[in-house]
């Protein structure tokens, strides 16, 4: 296995692995985006004209633009990082795709949540009777929605194998 082939791996890996600790606890764990960053550097090095400065540029943007989401309530603390480790990946030419794809994807998961809560609490599943993930007022577990984003515009930009 190649070192770029390594790193998309860890990536996949990890972007899953956010998506599953969001839903099943609503908390991402630092370590997480620390591996999608560690995935990007491999592959880096693993990928001749790697553009370094454009992948730094664009993981630094939007951790900026991630700091203004957080501090206005648009975005989780945990989002922000993973999302700017996936911001990693991109360059500063593709990094407003792959947030719009990212976004795309929240706005999905977010009217499905919307419609299975009202039916459920239609049909009288409310409160604790409901799973929290589906609880009128619970959080928006925005990593599947960064996994679902990521997978798209993965496909458009890495060379898969």
């Amino acid at each position: 296995m190649s070192l770029a082939d390594a790193g998309l791996l860890l990536m996949a890996l990890s972007v899953l692995a956010s998506a599953a600790f969001d839903l099943r606890t609503f908390e991402i764990p630092d370590t997480i985006t620390v591996l999608i960053i560690i995935g990007a550097v491999l592959f880096g090095l693993g990928t001749p004209g790697f553009d370094w400065a454009s992948h730094a540029a664009a993981g630094g943007l939007f951790f900026a633009f991630g700091l203004l989401a957080f501090t206005r309530g648009w975005l989780g603390g945990g989002d922000v990082k993973v999302m700017t480790g996936c911001a990693c990946w991109a360059t500063l030419g593709n990094l407003a795709e792959q947030v719009v794809l990212i976004a795309i994807a929240g706005g999905g998961l977010a009217v499905i949540l919307i419609l299975l809560r009202r039916s459920l609490a239609m049909a009288g599943v409310t409160g604790d009777d409901a799973p929290r993930l589906v609880r009128v007022g619970a959080h928006l577990p925005y990593a599947v929605a960064i996994a679902a984003g990521m997978t798209v515009w993965s496909m458009r930009h890495l060379p898969l194998p």
